[in-house]
């Protein structure tokens, strides 16, 4: 199970919101606690695993890497540990270091690696079974959606990116932007949100370095709204998605200067059905653009904030509580009780 369930409250602002909002003090943190760690530890290749928004803040911070040239993969714990091969370094992430498809992929992954795992939280089953330890963040993330830890992790994956690359990265300036973005993404989207409504399903898009964004976006929108939304690689979504699409149904493209002509295409296509577009760094019949430019494999990390900040603010149009993941209902519970037993999550 989940052990430890946040406190209700019985509207905005949730728990959801004040992590979001204090995500700067977090990653402001993790970058200092960052500078300490011994960066030798870390050997070619590089694995990062995990699960869920763990593993989605791990690729955020790691994708970096492929476009300079350096070796490294991604690979949800589960698939590590029954299907994977482990050399060289792997960091396992897990907020709570419970997360025991991990623990168990970073067990088995000791035999032939090093291990690093990275938790908010010392002590941890994550933290007793790696080779070496971090414990980030300036306080846990106290909502079950994860948005301020989902930072802390990606800033701290990002340091070690900045370092084993040897990239040369501000990682305080790319702090400092990052609160800008946060500051001035929360009234926009949550207009966005009014304007949107209420929709039945949700697809979010992004390709290269933005697919994660749109895997996590997903994710999110799912846990604080209780919609089903599919994150999908831009094209993808081209071939067989669009049979299920209606008035009644939201697209939210993650654009780029390369993706901006296919997603135009796809705003264009999206008024013969009637379905409504939402697109961050581009037009659609909702727009945002984020008010900081950074590298572009760097970029998802900043095109993350005004994501979160919508599937809260939906969340709010539909009168659900986005801290607890629908474990007000004891349905809900029993079935997490089931696949997370207490410790395991």
């Amino acid at each position: 199970m989940t052990d430890d369930l946040p406190l209700q409250r019985k509207g905005h602002p949730y728990i959801m919101y004040d992590m979001l909002r204090d995500s700067y003090n977090g990653v402001k943190s993790t970058i200092q606690i960052m500078k300490k760690v011994d960066m030798s530890i870390f050997k070619s290749p590089l694995t990062v695993t995990g699960n869920g928004t763990a593993l989605h803040s791990g690729i955020a911070g790691s994708q970096v890497l492929g476009r300079n040239g350096f070796q490294w993969i991604s690979i949800q714990a589960y698939e590590l540990e029954h299907f994977g091969r482990s050399e060289g370094t792997v960091i396992g992430i897990s907020h709570t270091g419970k997360t025991k498809s991990t623990v168990d992929a970073m067990e088995k992954a000791g035999k032939s690696a090093v291990t690093v795992g990275i938790s908010h939280f010392d002590n941890t089953p994550l933290l007793k079974v790696s080779t070496h330890g971090i414990v980030i963040g300036n306080s846990p993330d106290e909502s079950l959606c994860n948005t301020k830890a989902f930072f802390d992790n990606a800033f701290a994956m990002l340091a070690i990116s900045n370092s084993f690359g040897d990239l040369g990265l501000d990682l305080d300036n790319l702090g400092e932007k990052f609160r800008n973005v946060l500051d001035r993404s929360d009234d926009p989207m949550k207009k966005m949100a009014q304007g949107i409504g209420r929709v039945d399903r949700i697809f979010v898009l992004g390709s290269g370095p933005n697919f994660v964004t749109a895997r996590e976006g997903a994710q999110k929108i799912k846990e604080s709204t209780h919609i089903h939304a599919e994150g999908i690689e831009l094209e993808e979504f081209n071939h067989g998605c669009t049979s299920v699409i209606d008035d009644r149904s939201l697209v939210i493209i993650i654009n780029s200067e390369t993706d901006s002509p296919r997603t135009g295409d796809i705003v264009k296509a999206c008024r013969f059905t009637g379905t409504k577009t939402a697109v961050i760094n581009g037009e659609g019949d909702y727009s945002f653009t984020v008010p900081e430019k950074v590298d572009p494999y760097i970029q998802p990390i900043l095109n993350m904030v005004p994501v979160y900040y919508l599937a809260y603010y939906m969340a709010l149009q539909y009168g659900v509580n986005p801290d607890y993941l629908r474990f007000e209902d004891k349905r809900y519970l029993d079935y997490d009780n089931v696949v997370f037993p207490p410790g395991a999550h």
